[in-house]
């Protein structure tokens, strides 16, 4: 997630939709007045860049905590992602945890242009499908049991939940997955960013197939991915 406070924007990162080269090109236009979460391995991306990195992301009452968990973490040689997420902002974060916990104002929230992509729900099926057979207890994991047995509708719900609420659509604009790069130079020129908008390559060698996912669904898959994100096809107009 981004809070750009001088320009007045707030991106929200859906997930599979390079939403961490968006963010990292995004933060090329902040500065430490604004808010930017982190990014763990990806972060060094953005030091290399030279980009401004994760600023303002725990609120001020949840300093102490913040400060605790990072030592706690230290002396045990963990990660603190994870912890720090029950904290303060964090990348996925849904928009309706953010307005719940303070974190953003519902009045912010109704002032910026706020936005997020959505992606062709085929390709974003198989998209997260593949990331998962990356994890070595999931590698025979087969494409029907991810569809079918409930792993693509949780993933689903996950994503909707971070720009909509029962039906509802939080931000000002959905952008589609697919015009990512062109999308993002509209960004930058409309808003009169400074920076620069030409993305960076950052988790990009998850899927194995590289097939076309009209050549990897039959039509049972098809038409299940179709009923579980219908109401993504319905706000971004996709076809299959």
């Amino acid at each position: 997630m981004i809070i750009n406070h001088s320009k007045k924007f707030i991106f929200f990162a859906n997930r599979k939709t390079a939403s961490t080269s968006t963010a990292i090109a995004l933060s090329s236009s902040c500065n430490h007045k604004d808010v930017i979460t982190p990014l763990g391995r990806d972060e060094k991306i953005r030091k290399e860049l030279g980009y401004q990195g994760p600023t303002n992301f725990i609120p001020w009452w949840n300093k102490v905590n913040y400060f605790a968990i990072k030592a706690k973490c230290k002396i045990q040689k963990k990660g603190v992602s994870r912890y720090l997420k029950s904290i303060g902002l964090h990348t996925h974060i849904e928009a309706t945890t953010a307005l719940s916990k303070n974190y953003i104002s519902a009045s912010t929230l109704e002032s910026y242009y706020s936005f997020c992509f959505i992606r062709n729900p085929w390709d974003h099926a198989l998209s997260q499908f593949f990331e998962l057979k990356k994890d070595q207890r999931l590698q025979t994991l087969d494409l029907d049991t991810f569809i079918e047995g409930g792993m693509l509708e949780k993933f689903a719900t996950s994503c909707r939940s971070i720009y909509s609420h029962e039906g509802n659509i939080l931000v000002k604009r959905l952008y589609r997955y697919e015009n990512l790069q062109e999308t993002v130079d509209s960004i930058f020129n409309d808003l009169n960013l400074t920076g620069n908008p030409r993305l960076p390559t950052a988790k990009s060698n998850l899927r194995t197939d590289k097939r076309p996912y009209k050549d990897l669904l039959n039509f049972n898959q098809k038409n299940k991915i179709e009923h579980i994100f219908d109401q993504e096809i319905e706000w971004g107009k996709y076809q299959f």
